[in-house]
């Protein structure tokens, strides 16, 4: 008691963000066991929670995106680098061929030190380091994007686990059925009640049942399978939880769409890749414009008769280059940039009208569920009914195993229409945040 109370005011007194750290670093404790490559271990059942824990730590694909954002951030470094001044070190032994033996020296050792520091061209520089930050944020964007879709994906295994669970009990309970038909029709045919073709038509059922079986397990062992995939591991563990029900979200169709505005990625990687194709033009209208340098050069060698009795020399100098003709590459550069901008500019629109029909169709899908789920449950309802009763009058004479074989198939339709309507449902309720671009946005930080 003392402990919960000290973790009560704990709480209490830190901050929500906190708190939250604080629970995903308890939750990342229970992933620790999932190393890449390794086996589910543990009597625990596995969480949704921990499967996207997994996928974060272990998917490559993930890794991968990451390496991407870690190689922007070099190119950052490297942008930058121009903007100091460039040294260059050589060493060079020095062996010729001797044409006058009173003068020239023949063999020789020489340093040379040489600098370059850019000076002037328009901030073309100072624009290539600001491209290089624009596409580092651009990387980070487009990382928790595709991290967001990678766990949607990890979503979509781990619901195709439930759904195949949840089939392979259905087809279980339909071979129970059906060996129950199959020792009503046996005993009624030895009382001589039944023909023997209505005991072939229960063997038939029964051997079908055994085949639904065989085919959901197998889909069920696939599903876990494909879950391990995406988790980055070797092999799902054989206990999964079922998550809570989701609820459909109070906000309407519009508020929707402008969330999905505001919180989208891949909306605002758009907007930054505009922004960047200007910068483009930018650095391309450098290149009309004169190249300002400073060049230095220290030299030092073991012959002193080859700088007149000195056995160091130097320079300095100030360096302008203009581009007299260049056969109209700058121009066409110049011309491919502003291009690019316009390009970018119907790009992000187009992107905007992807997103609101996304969104529209997800939750038009939804609503359509909704409804679809309600009529399934009331069908199974209605199925279960029904067999029951063609059962009861089948044993009585009054149904015929026709009569049974459809009220069979009704039921067992039903009941695996209403499981993959449920799973369905479950995972769109996802989809939709991932439309809004709000899945997960407590799990997913952005990297710095």
């Amino acid at each position: 008691m003392i402990t919960m109370t000290m973790t009560t005011n704990f709480q209490k007194r830190r901050s929500p963000a906190l708190r939250r750290l604080v629970a995903r670093i308890i939750t990342i404790t229970g992933v620790l066991l999932l190393l890449p490559g390794a086996v589910f271990c543990g009597e625990q059942p596995l969480t949704l929670q921990v499967a996207y824990e997994s996928a974060l730590q272990n998917n490559e694909n993930i890794q991968m995106s990451r390496e991407t954002v870690n190689q922007a951030e070099l190119n950052v470094d490297t942008a930058t680098s121009n903007l100091y001044p460039q040294l260059t070190a050589t060493g060079s032994h020095v062996r010729e061929k001797e044409l006058y033996p009173t003068h020239s020296p023949t063999e020789y050792e020489l340093l040379t030190i040489e600098a370059n520091q850019h000076i002037y061209q328009l901030g073309k520089v100072w624009t290539g380091r600001e491209m290089a930050k624009n596409h580092l944020q651009g990387s980070r964007l487009s990382h928790e994007r595709s991290t967001r879709q990678i766990l949607f994906q990890v979503s979509a295994a781990y619901y195709n686990v439930l759904l195949g669970r949840r089939s392979v009990e259905i087809a279980e309970s339909a071979l129970e059925r059906a060996n129950k038909q199959l020792e009503r029709a046996s005993a009624q045919f030895e009382v001589g009640v039944l023909t023997r073709n209505t005991v072939l038509r229960a063997e038939v059922q029964v051997a079908q049942a055994v085949e639904q079986l065989e085919r959901a397990r197998n889909q069920y062992l696939v599903a876990k399978e494909n879950l391990a995939l995406e988790m980055g591991i070797r092999q799902a563990p054989e206990t999964i939880e079922e998550p809570e029900n989701r609820l459909f979200p109070a906000k309407s169709l519009e508020e929707l769409i402008e969330t999905a505005m505001q919180n989208r990625r891949d909306l605002k990687k758009s907007r930054i890749d505009t922004k960047q194709a200007d910068k483009k033009v930018d650095w391309e209208k450098a290149d009309f414009f004169p190249k300002i340098f400073l060049h230095g050069e220290y030299q030092r060698t073991t012959e002193d008769d080859l700088f007149y009795d000195n056995d160091e020399n130097w320079s300095a100098s100030l360096n302008l280059s203009y581009p007299l003709f260049t056969g109209g590459k700058n121009r066409a550069e110049l011309g491919e940039a502003k291009s690019a901008v316009r390009q970018a500019k119907w790009s992000h629109r187009r992107m905007e009208n992807e997103i609101r029909n996304e969104v529209r169709r997800v939750y038009l899908d939804l609503q359509t569920q909704r409804k679809v789920l309600a009529q399934n449950r009331a069908q199974v309802k209605a199925a279960q009914r029904n067999y029951q009763q063609v059962t009861a009058q089948f044993e009585e004479g009054l149904a015929t195993a026709v009569d049974q074989v459809d009220a069979f198939t009704a039921l067992n339709e039903a009941e695996n229409r209403l499981a993959n309507a449920h799973y369905t449902h479950q995972l769109n309720l996802i989809k939709l945040k991932l439309a809004t671009g709000t899945f997960h946005k407590d799990l997913i930080l952005p990297e710095r």
